[in-house]
């Protein structure tokens, strides 16, 4: 089941960084949610790509868990680290992988 704006842990501010343009997108601000749905259509990382992060937004932070998903997420992220503090929680994995010129991406999502 997709996960509600109202069950995402850091939809606040999600919603400040999102990169996506499409305002209307159920997955808007739900990382998580967003990146399955990228992989599933063969693009992990489209909505980051060359988009420049804005610069005040580099020192939110959010919850280090995800109470609703973390588990599910766990299982499906792709990350090859054992010991990520930020494993289960896709939007903190953005957050410390994505740089304000846009070059960043999210450094467990390249491989696939």
């Amino acid at each position: 089941m997709a996960t509600a704006p109202a069950d995402c842990a850091n939809y606040a501010i999600n919603q400040q960084m999102c990169p996506c343009t499409n305002e209307t997108c159920a997955n808007h601000g739900i990382c998580c949610e967003c990146l399955r749905n990228h992989v599933n259509y063969g693009v992990p990382t489209a909505c980051m790509n060359g988009f420049e992060r804005p610069t005040s937004t580099l020192q939110l932070t959010g919850a280090s868990t995800c109470p609703t998903n973390a588990s599910r997420n766990t299982e499906w992220c792709p990350c090859s680290s054992t010991s990520c503090p930020r494993k289960g929680v896709c939007c903190n994995c953005i957050r410390n992988h994505w740089t304000a010129d846009g070059t960043g991406r999210v450094a467990c999502m390249k491989g696939l």
